[in-house]
């Protein structure tokens, strides 16, 4: 019977872990969807102006699945807009006034950065992901090497140290920052998407990597 329930509470973790994720995203989504209907949809002031626009261009003022065109239309414009110097300017500003804003300010930098880590290719807010013994010795943490150069603070440990970063888990909003010797990481051979899925599942989601015993020392980068 324990078996039992363990493999139910076991597959339904795993259902869990698969819905949540999917169903967020799809929720975001359709939260856009929603709001761009009541801006533009049918009967909307904007929606009438789209209406007579395709009433001369297809002779129809209207077809079904004209709101998931505009979604897509909608973040793909904005994707552009950010790419010229004068969106580049607009979204820094908005950025800095969202992120000195108290209360929402915590969330939205931690949001940010963990939707960057995962979504762009070009981000290097997460760098590498390590492990190292914290918060005792004999037990460790993985965490995410957020910066290399620290300046002051690299003189003040007095060897080449690294900032990195811990996600409180299960809550992937709050964290903590750590300076550590280099010397004391033993950097993982994974990818930040990787590392995030393997903390945020709070360990119940390893790399296949991690499972084949055949991978034996290759799991771990060598340090130069």
């Amino acid at each position: 019977m324990r078996r039992l329930l363990a493999y139910v509470k076991n597959t339904f973790i795993n259902g869990l872990l698969v819905i949540l994720p999917v169903g967020f995203t799809f929720y975001i989504l359709w939260l856009v969807y929603r709001m761009i209907l009541s801006f533009a949809g049918r009967g909307s002031e904007f929606g009438n102006l789209i209406g007579n626009f395709l009433m001369m261009t297809i002779g129809r003022r209207w077809f079904p699945g004209i709101g998931v065109i505009l979604t897509f239309f909608l973040v793909f414009l904005v994707g552009l807009i950010t790419r010229i110097y004068v969106g580049r300017k607009a979204y820094t500003l908005l950025d800095n006034l969202i992120g000195s804003t108290p209360l929402v300010n915590k969330m939205y930098v931690t949001v940010k950065q963990i939707i960057n880590a995962v979504l762009s290719s070009e981000s290097t807010t997460f760098r590498d992901v390590v492990m190292f013994e914290y918060p005792r010795r004999g037990a460790y943490t993985v965490g995410f090497v957020t910066n290399e150069n620290l300046g002051e603070v690299e003189s003040i440990i007095g060897e080449e140290s690294v900032a990195t970063f811990i996600f409180t888990t299960p809550n992937p909003l709050s964290g903590m920052v750590v300076f550590l010797p280099k010397d004391d990481l033993t950097y993982l051979d994974l990818t930040v998407e990787e590392g995030l899925r393997l903390v945020l599942s709070m360990g119940i989601v390893i790399p296949s990597k991690f499972l084949d015993n055949s991978v034996g020392s290759k799991v771990l980068k060598a340090e130069d």
